[in-house]
Order: C-alpha cells, then sequence, then structure tokens
C-alpha cells in the first residue's frame, strides 16, 4: 500500500511539474519536484520492515495525538510496536499554512514581500547586476504572494519537505542508537522524530497565533516573525541588527527549544528496544548544537534578513 501510494505521490508530482513547465498552471514547478522527492522517498521507505507488534494494543491515532502532550513516553512506547506519522505531520503542515495565511493577512503581503527584497538587495555579496535582477522580481513576487493557488503549491511543498526532514532526523537518530550498542527500527525513530515535534508545534501556532492579533503589526518583523513570535528565549539580551549570529545563538536558547530536546530523547529511548538514555541525549544534543552551528553560519552569511 505504501508503495502504491508513493508511486501515485511521484506521478501527480510529474505531472504538476510537467504542467508548470508548459505554462499551463504556471509558477508550480518545485511543488512538483517536492511532490516527486516524496513519492521516491515513500517508495523507498516501503522496503524498509516495520517491527512486529506482537501482542500490545495499537493506540488510536487520536491517542497517540493528545497523549503526547500528558503521556510522551507511554505513546513512544506503543509507537516502537505500532510506528505512525502521517496524521502528526498532516496536521503540522496544516497549522503551518494557516499561520503563514494570517501572517501575511496581519502584515500586508506587500510589506513582507518588499522587505524581504529590500533585504535580498542589501546584500554584501550581491553585484549591482544581480540587484537590479532582483529588483526585477519584484512586481512578480508580489502578485505570486496574493496567488492563493501559489499559496496552496507552498503548502504542499512545506509537507513533503517536513516528511524529508522528519525522515532524515530519524536516521540520524537510528544511527546514533546502533552505532552505539542499541537495538531500533528506523521506523521506530522516524515515528520518535515525528512525534517529538508535534506538541512543540501546537503549542507554537496557538501561541503565535494570540501574540499575531494582540501585537501591533509594525512591531512585527516581516521575516523573523514568520518563524516565531514568542519570546521564551534569550535573544531579548541582544539587537538583532548589531549581533546576528549571537542574536541566532540566544535565540536557541529557548524553552520550546528545550522542551523539543527532552522531548526527542524520551522518544528514542522509548521507541527504541534497547537504547540507554545516555545515547538517547546524545543524539539529540549532538543534532541540537549541529542546528545552533548551521543557524549561526546562515545569520553571519545572510545578516541583513534579520536587521
Amino acid at each position: 500500500m505504501n508503495r502504491l501510494a508513493g508511486i501515485i505521490v511521484a506521478v501527480i508530482g510529474l505531472l504538476v511539474a510537467v504542467l508548470a513547465v508548459l505554462k499551463i498552471i504556471p509558477d508550480l514547478t518545485w511543488t512538483g519536484v517536492f511532490l516527486i522527492l516524496l513519492g521516491g522517498l515513500i517508495i523507498g521507505l516501503s522496503f524498509v520492515n516495520k517491527p512486529d507488534p506482537e501482542d500490545t494494543p495499537r493506540m488510536s491515532t487520536g491517542e497517540t495525538l493528545a497523549n503526547i502532550f500528558f503521556s510522551p513516553a507511554e505513546v513512544f512506547q506503543n509507537l516502537r510496536q505500532h510506528p505512525r506519522w502521517l496524521a502528526a505531520v498532516l496536521i503540522m503542515s496544516v497549522l503551518s499554512a494557516i499561520f503563514f495565511s494570517l501572517f501575511m493577512y496581519r502584515l500586508g503581503p506587500d510589506r513582507v514581500t518588499n522587505f524581504a527584497i529590500d533585504k535580498t538587495k542589501e546584500m554584501s555579496i550581491m553585484s549591482e547586476d544581480a540587484r537590479t535582477q532582483v529588483e526585477s522580481t519584484r512586481a512578480k513576487a508580489l502578485e505570486d504572494n496574493k496567488n492563493p493557488i501559489l499559496r496552496v503549491g507552498q503548502a504542499v511543498s512545506s509537507f513533503a519537505g517536513s516528511v524529508v526532514k522528519f525522515a532524515i532526523l530519524g536516521g540520524i537518530f537510528f544511527l546514533f542508537a546502533l552505532a552505539m550498542g542499541g537495538k531500533m527500527n528506523y521506523w521506530q525513530a522516524f515515528s520518535a522524530a515525528v512525534y517529538a515535534a508535534f506538541p512543540v508545534a501546537v503549542i507554537q501556532f496557538v501561541l503565535n497565533t494570540i501574540i499575531l492579533f494582540i501585537k501591533d503589526p509594525i512591531d512585527i518583523h516581516p521575516i523573523i516573525g514568520q518563524t516565531s513570535l514568542i519570546q521564551d528565549n534569550l535573544g531579548f539580551l541582544v539587537v538583532p541588527a548589531e549581533n546576528p549570529v549571537l542574536f541566532t545563538v540566544l535565540g536557541m536558547l529557548g524553552l520550546l527549544w528545550f522542551y523539543w530536546i527532552w522531548l526527542n530523547a524520551t522518544g528514542i529511548k522509548n521507541t527504541g528496544e534497547k537504547v540507554s538514555s545516555s545515547t538517547a541525549w546524545t543524539a539529540v544534543l549532538t543534532v541540537y548544537f549541529v542546528l545552533i552551528a548551521l543557524f549561526a553560519v546562515m545569520s553571519l552569511l545572510f545578516p541583513s534578513f534579520i536587521s
């Protein structure tokens, strides 16, 4: 069934890409490409055996999505025999698309688009010809950000990208467990990565949406605000324009990030069949520090977007 679903998704992606290239449904080329990648990933994963369910009763999907907030260890233990991921990723993707639409409505697509283009032109590595070319795309970018069909395409691409992201993260956790003498099925690691992110995504959506409509839009950063409006980290200690790298690093020292770390460590330990706490924490903290380094490098290369 998963293999057939992967083939269908890949074929749909190919059709979308071809129709986009032919200008029948313009500007959806990347959506088609992402769907092809997603279909290929699903086909590949269909060859990976799932763990033996044994006699463990299967929690319903609704129970896993609700109980992950209150009894995460119990949910992860059930995912050990009954791994799953689709519903959680779908919900997170829908919430992300809803917040982006609300964000664009609240700040206005003109302000967000113009800010991004202006900051792109401010990059020191840009030549005058490149700046002129970027400026020439302004009208098209404004039009695209107001196009509902492209919004749907972006949401689909975001979903496909999320699946790939969690698949990679699950693979990292899986390899860590094996390298450190543990026993873990890939699907267990994949499910742990997805379900560890779910509570954080829901909490972020609720808080971000509330703040979005309470805060004056003028005080909301058109780029950073799309990621998070929650002030639960140490980023407030520095001015982004003056210290973009330090701001980025301190921004990852926050309550929701620590919650994400704890959930992942709990997930790896409880979904794996023989995974110690030290292995779980080592895997998650390694990923966390690598992410800090990557985001710091990005802020160093593109500081204008944070200012």
